[in-house]
């Protein structure tokens, strides 16, 4: 019998190391060596990785067992084309409220340029104020951390650009909210071969999913 609390502990658990790309891509997760790092059952880790799956976090292909996702040129740039359409949308429904702290208050330094303009799109689709759009940006997110992580490295000119959507989430200029936004996309679009070659990079191997997105 799982014991309360249990389940949500190793959810939690799972959803951060694949949030820190603490797996790479196409790596096997077999519940029962994560039972033991986990200090878990093989149930509720087993019932966390078929939620996991469902987010579209871990995939099960032909139920032969649970890995992580194989990741291409062309998943990486759907995942930031929704992102798009996602902030697109909540600039469409933003409210006439005052954005209030959740507009961005003091930067943690602490916190990398990606996690601080994640804050902002957060803030800036709760102001929309669609439920379902915040849930998606949520599991967004967590899909594309791995990822961003690397974008420091390619891109320079975080600060100001994050600067920008800041004052323009913060005086509710939808003109400006649009013209920064479409600037953080079009940059992205641009490295995206690079952050997938970075990615598998980290791991010392090459590529599969370069391969299979062509």
């Amino acid at each position: 019998m799982t014991r309360p609390g249990t389940f949500e502990r190793v959810y939690a658990g799972l959803k951060e190391r694949l949030r820190l790309g603490s797996f790479q891509p196409g790596d096997r997760l077999e519940p029962a060596v994560l039972s033991e790092e986990l200090n878990a059952s093989v149930t509720p880790v087993r019932d966390a990785l078929h939620r996991l799956t469902g987010e579209r976090l871990v995939e099960a292909p032909r139920h032969e067992g649970f890995r992580v996702p194989l990741l291409t040129e062309t998943m990486l740039r759907h995942l930031y084309a929704w992102h798009r359409d996602l902030v697109t949308i909540a600039i469409l429904n933003l409210q006439n409220t005052p954005p209030g702290d959740e507009a961005g208050g003091s930067a943690d330094p602490l916190e990398e340029p990606f996690e601080r303009q994640n804050g902002l799109f957060l803030a800036l689709v709760r102001r929309g104020g669609n439920p379902e759009h915040i849930a998606a940006l949520e599991g967004l997110m967590t899909r594309l951390q791995p990822v961003q992580r690397f974008e420091g490295e390619l891109l320079d000119a975080l600060e100001p650009e994050t600067e920008e959507i800041l004052v323009a989430l913060r005086t509710g200029n939808r003109t400006a909210l649009k013209r920064s936004l479409k600037s953080y996309h079009r940059r992205r679009a641009r490295i995206v071969p690079l952050l997938i070659e970075r990615l598998y990079a980290a791991e010392g191997r090459t590529s599969e999913a370069m391969k299979a997105g062509h």
